[in-house]
């Protein structure tokens, strides 16, 4: 290309396609980069432009890389969706954020590669990367994306949790009514107000018990009182069967307490709801492994085949009585 590096702005101003072409080839970046700014945004680029720019998907350099793949992602080419997670490996703050804006831009979506993307964007430590993602989340409709909203409904942030929501009734609508029963129990106001909203339209009979029902405020009052009230409320909603308190027993699950821990789990068991699923293997992963025994029982009582690929992970478990469990619990199924 000479001693000197050409000057894109000229090739693009006299589109100079051809020139601008072997600027995708030469050795500094910073010209790759220009020139593939400059042939994208070309009315009609043509088969040939395309095919080189495709190209650069693959580019040595990362900054270079990751503006192509996120031109293709734009253009909706699915070729390229194990590209964006590099993106989210390797791409700066506002790389990733542009990543979640053009999903969310896409709409509805199943691919798997865009799902993966944006689960480890809900999951980013920088809070906007996270608020790009929770909005993108929303835009894919994927119930696949569910669980992973429900587990920001607990962020400190309320504005994070407020998001979630609207997301989760978004995508769900139904399906989310557990998710938001359980913020009613929030400790910020205007959580709880948002979720009572969305809640108010769904013509679902517990849904309307939890939102009118004076008992039911007990309970969630129960659920947020003292160590002893947590334990007897969770124990009383598996033992009278309050169907509206089980997204009470799936927040318990978090609970610093591991005695309310294991009251929601074996309340769990009672309404065998696949719903409960996620919470109960979550707590396989506990540090106390009387929990996480109570976990398979749960997970045992629940069946299908969900549950069933959730016990296998105890198969591997450091405690011996867990992994014995396990097996039982396998042999049964």
């Amino acid at each position: 290309m000479g001693l000197f590096s050409p000057n894109v702005s000229r090739l693009e101003k006299d589109n100079n396609i051809s020139g601008l072409l072997k600027c995708l080839e030469h050795d500094n970046e910073n010209v790759r980069y220009s020139a593939f700014v400059a042939l994208a945004n070309n009315k009609e680029p043509g088969e040939e432009v395309m095919s080189k720019l495709k190209n650069m998907v693959h580019d040595s350099d990362p900054w270079v890389r990751t503006l192509a793949v996120l031109k293709f992602a734009e253009l909706g080419d699915k070729g390229v969706s194990d590209s964006l997670l590099d993106i989210m490996d390797e791409g700066s703050v506002n790389n990733r954020i542009e990543l979640m804006k053009i999903i969310a831009s896409k709409g509805a979506t199943e691919d798997p590669g865009i799902l993966q993307s944006v689960v480890i964007a809900l999951g980013d430590r920088k809070e906007v990367v996270k608020m790009a993602a929770i909005k993108a989340a929303a835009a894919t409709k994927s119930r696949h994306l569910m669980q992973y909203l429900g587990d920001l409904l607990h962020e400190k942030h309320h504005k994070i949790r407020m998001k979630a929501a609207r997301a989760l009734h978004d995508i769900g609508g139904e399906e989310s009514a557990d998710y938001l029963i359980g913020l009613l129990a929030d400790k910020n106001e205007d959580v709880q107000t948002l979720a009572r909203s969305f809640l108010s339209v769904m013509e679902i009979d517990y849904v309307k018990k939890a939102l009118h029902d004076a008992d039911f405020r007990h309970l969630i009052a129960g659920i947020g009182g003292r160590v002893p009230e947590r334990e007897k409320t969770a124990q009383r909603i598996g033992a009278e069967k309050i169907r509206e308190g089980l997204p009470l027993l799936h927040r318990a699950c978090r609970d610093k307490y591991k005695g309310v821990r294991m009251e929601a789990l074996k309340s769990m068991s009672v309404f065998k709801a696949q719903a409960s699923i996620e919470f109960a293997e979550k707590l396989l992963g506990d540090k106390f492994y009387d929990v996480r025994m109570e976990a398979l029982y749960t997970l045992s009582a629940i069946g299908g085949i969900r549950a069933e690929k959730a016990v296998g992970i105890a198969l591997h478990d450091s405690n011996k009585e867990v992994r014995e469990l396990a097996e039982r619990v396998l042999n049964v199924k």
